[in-house]
């Protein structure tokens, strides 16, 4: 398995559009939340929140921080956040709903 390096990994997410960049959120939000509400159930509608919003944002700035030109990602940053957050909201609430709705047949 190949290791990629800092220009390949910012090239890489820097060729995420809007659609594939949903996909990756949707599938990490899923998944992330998944875990956290099974450990923290209280705290499970703020997961469905923050979590696909931190993801698509790290998302998105990642190839700035990884030494790519910030100028034109200013612009374009709610043009790709909001979808992305959206995205991974979707499936991050389907999760929860389902997972509460399994523990209190628990109960």
């Amino acid at each position: 398995m190949a290791v990629l390096d800092k220009h390949q990994l910012r090239d890489l997410i820097d060729s995420l559009s809007i659609f594939s960049g949903a996909v990756v959120v949707a599938v990490l939000s899923a998944i992330v939340v998944w875990r956290l509400t099974v450990l923290w159930p209280d705290f499970r509608k703020l997961w469905v929140l923050f979590v696909p919003f931190i993801i698509a944002f790290c998302l998105y700035w990642t190839p700035v921080w990884l030494g790519a030109d910030p100028s034109e990602y200013h612009a374009w940053a709610l043009v790709f956040i909001i979808p992305w957050f959206l995205a991974g909201a979707l499936p991050s609430a389907a999760i929860v709903r389902i997972l509460k709705k399994r523990r209190v047949h628990w109960d």
